[in-house]
């Protein structure tokens, strides 16, 4: 299993340091698993949302329970653990490359970082 480092907390939105923290995260299998799982949630919410002809805002009316902990808690605590802290305008980043990769591997992409 790979180990999360400490990384310096510059240059954080380079698509460099997003890579890192991508492949920190499918290193951690326990985590990568979590990950996917919220990819799968995204797919499976966005098709019960088209099958009911229902958009994002009846999201919360229609699936009062989500997987625990969230996309955005796994990405906050990824990023506090290698870089000691996660500025908010790192956390969306980091959330969509998670989810990206994630979905790249379910779709029968490379599990490689």
């Amino acid at each position: 299993m790979g180990e999360i480092r400490y990384l310096p907390n510059r240059g954080l939105l380079k698509e460099e340091s997003i890579q890192r923290i991508v492949a920190a995260a499918k290193a951690n299998a326990g985590l990568w698993l979590m990950v996917k799982e919220r990819a799968v949630e995204k797919r499976a919410i966005k098709a019960e949302l088209e099958r009911r002809g229902a958009d994002a805002n009846d999201m919360d009316r229609l699936f009062l329970t989500r997987l625990t902990p969230t996309i955005a808690e796994l990405a906050q605590e990824l990023v506090s653990t290698m870089f000691g802290n996660c500025p908010p305008e790192i956390g969306s980043c980091v959330q969509s490359a998670l989810l990206e990769a994630a979905e790249s591997e379910l779709d029968g992409g490379s599990p490689e970082a």
